[in-house]
This record gives C-alpha cells, structure tokens and sequence, in this order.
C-alpha cells in the first residue's frame, strides 16, 4: 500500500521522540509504519494512492469452420399449401 502524503505530518507514539513526515509518497510496510500511515490517514493529512490496475483484453474471436447442411432428410412439405 501507497500513501501520499500532502502537508508535513508531526507525531508522537511514546511521548518522548517527535517524528515527521514530509510531503511525499511512502510505502507503508517499508518507508514507514503502519501505525504513523493510520495516524496520518486519520488526521487527514495523506491519502492512499490507488495504483493502476492492469486492462483486461477482450477474448479473440476464433475463425471456426461452419457446416454446410445439417439436415440429412429432406424437409415435407405442409398441407394445404400450395
């Protein structure tokens, strides 16, 4: 997953060290944690970048070779029609 964050983000989580976060786009299990991703997804000071999903292709249609005739009797005629 993909944040984009667009204003500098500050937090804390043991009260003791400031992080920041500096506009920019971050993976979230390998730039930062998961926990800071949520923090600034909550204060609404990022957002997740959608990556594009691969277009699907239309089957091709196959040439197949049509039978001529089916039938293997001939057809009666209907009564009363001339």
């Amino acid at each position: 997953m993909k944040i984009k964050v667009r204003k500098t983000f500050k937090y804390t989580f043991d009260n003791v060290k400031n992080y920041t976060l500096t506009p920019g786009e971050y993976n979230v299990p390998g730039d930062i944690d998961k926990d800071a991703a949520e923090l600034a997804l909550a204060f609404r000071c990022a957002e997740i970048v959608e990556e594009p999903k691969p277009e699907k292709k239309a089957p091709e249609n196959k040439a197949v070779a049509v039978p001529e005739n089916k039938a293997t009797k001939a057809k009666k005629k209907a009564k009363g029609k001339k």
